[in-house]
This record gives C-alpha cells, sequence and structure tokens, in this order.
C-alpha cells in the first residue's frame, strides 16, 4: 500500500480514494487502511471519510458511493479491495462515461486470475496467496493448541502497474 500511494503521487495523484468493506473501515480503520491514510498524510495530503468513504455494501449501494465521488470533487485514483467490486466500479464507470486510465486510475489491492485476460491489463497487488494460507493455518494450529499467536505476519506484494493506471488527469479545480 505504501509503494502504491507513492506511486501514485509520483504520477500526480492528489485525490485518492480507498473503498474499502465496512468491516476494514469500521470501528477504526483496519491496518491495511491505517497503512494508506498514513501514507496519505507522510506525503502532505489531508485525509477525511473522502478518502475512506462509507457506503452500503450492496451493488446499488457501491454505484451510489462512486456517483456521489465523481458528482463535485471526482477522484483521480480509486483504490478498490476485492476484484469482484473493482470490477463494477470499472463498468459503473464505463456507464457513466468515466474511462481508466484517462479519467481516473483504478487499481485493485487484490490480484485475480481473470485480470490476466484483461486488455489493456488491471492495475493491482499481487501476492504469493500460499504465503498467508501457511500462515493461517499455523495461527489455527497455535489456537488449537491454547498457543497465544499474535505475532504479525508480512509477506512480498509488488505493485502491477496494468493499464487502468496512469497520470492524474488534467483538471480545472
Amino acid at each position: 500500500m505504501r509503494r502504491l500511494v507513492r506511486r501514485l503521487v509520483e504520477l500526480g495523484h492528489r485525490r485518492i480514494v480507498l473503498l474499502a468493506k465496512e468491516v476494514r473501515r469500521k470501528p477504526i480503520p483496519g491496518r491495511f487502511e491505517q497503512i494508506f491514510l498514513d501514507e496519505l498524510s507522510s506525503h502532505g495530503i489531508q485525509h477525511g471519510p473522502y478518502n475512506l468513504p462509507d457506503w452500503e455494501e450492496t451493488p446499488e449501494g457501491l454505484q451510489t458511493a462512486v456517483d456521489s465521488l465523481f458528482d463535485h470533487t471526482p477522484p483521480t485514483a480509486l483504490i478498490v479491495e476485492e476484484s469482484h467490486t473493482m470490477i463494477a466500479v470499472q463498468q459503473h464507470l464505463a456507464n457513466r462515461g468515466i474511462v481508466a486510465p484517462r479519467d481516473v486510475t483504478l487499481v485493485c489491492d487484490d490480484p485475480d486470475p481473470a485480470f490476466s485476460w484483461c486488455r489493456p491489463g488491471m492495475a493491482h497487488i499481487s501476492w504469493d496467496s500460499s504465503t498467508i494460507a501457511r500462515d493461517a493455518v499455523l495461527w489455527a494450529a497455535n489456537v488449537a493448541r491454547g498457543r497465544e499467536d499474535r505475532k504479525n505476519s508480512f509477506f512480498k506484494a509488488d505493485l502491477i502497474e496494468g493499464g487502468t493506471m496512469g497520470p492524474a488527469p488534467m483538471r480545472l479545480e
């Protein structure tokens, strides 16, 4: 996430939004979401509800949230959690005539095998899911044995700059 926000800032983006599930936003931002907010701050970008908006997790709620973002101060970059949400966002924006990367950069924080079928490719964060699965199995085994396991797990992730990522569009503010 840090690398992604840094890259977006390098590309001229200042209005960066993360569409995250409610469980990742409330009651406080999750670790990944807090890293996003902290990285915005480190680049002098003030953040608030605009950057991590509240939305109802339904197709209609997602469309309403996306519409409200683009009605007043359109984001130059949208980071979308989960590939199915990314596809829904991209389709909804296309129906409004908003195309990535011409009008907005779209990046998914989730890898999906379907992205390799997209031309141009989808920008996303990629990682080896077997690492996460292995750590989850080890954690479950420790808990089953009555051992407390609160260690943080880290894994290597790569930013794949697909065809939905580009420089911030030039707009009159």
